[in-house]
């Protein structure tokens, strides 16, 4: 089993940071979400993006502080950090955040354990102390950590996520698996991961999604852009 550790290790490597505000007694499903949060940096970097990390107060930094508990994007209680995600010139930056509410279709606020938005819907939102639109969402990862079989329940929950996020990539990832949960995904035509765990190739493939929606992002505005 995938210990606390083992994703420390590949989120400080992924993320190429100072500390980190994770350590050996956080919980280990805050850990996946950072591990996962790593990925998404990471696929960035490897795709030609400038990436540099900001507080809620557009301040640089490099030691970063995450959530832990579902937030307001906006929130200042604590100087949490996000990254900025530039890819050339043309196309307008991006955030990626960690446990941040988004509203969805239907005006109903979800948690999205980690997602990149268009950095302007996240600078109004932040101004006039709102939650982004999922429309204004490149990609969602809703991410499981789990000690047993995933239970059912999670990814019906997910299907629902989806449902009003609309046409915004949303993508399942677990560090265990469940036959009845990925059938159940796998019918209804859900992009998911599961065992996305350091050094598996469910890593990578999860990777790929990332990739996609960002090219697909940035395409809209600087097609000549190569990832």
């Amino acid at each position: 089993m995938t210990t606390s550790a083992d994703l420390l290790q590949d989120l400080r490597r992924l993320l190429g940071a100072g500390a980190v505000s994770y350590d050996s007694t956080s919980a280990t499903s805050d850990v996946y979400e950072g591990f996962l949060f790593s990925l998404v940096v990471a696929t960035a970097r490897d795709s030609g993006a400038d990436v540099h990390y900001e507080t809620v107060h557009g301040l640089r930094v490099n030691d970063l502080v995450f959530r832990t508990s579902p937030g307001r994007l906006y929130s200042t209680a604590h100087d949490y950090t996000h990254a900025v995600i530039q890819f050339g010139n043309i196309a307008p930056a991006l955030e990626a955040h960690i446990g941040v509410m988004v509203q969805g279709t239907s005006g109903v606020e979800h948690e999205c354990d980690v997602v990149v938005l268009d950095s302007d819907e996240a600078r109004v939102c932040t101004q006039a102390s709102a939650s982004p639109r999922s429309r204004r969402c490149i990609v969602a990862i809703e991410c499981k950590y789990y000690l047993t079989p995933l239970p059912l329940v999670m990814a019906r929950g997910f299907a629902g996520l989806k449902g009003d996020l609309g046409s915004t990539p949303v993508i399942f990832a677990a560090n265990t698996t469940s036959n009845s949960s990925k059938r159940y995904l796998t019918h209804r035509g859900l992009t998911q991961e599961f065992q996305a765990i350091p050094g598996s190739r469910e890593v990578e493939h999860l990777r790929s999604h990332i990739r996609e929606a960002f090219k697909s992002s940035v395409s809209r505005f600087d097609p000549s852009f190569q990832m």
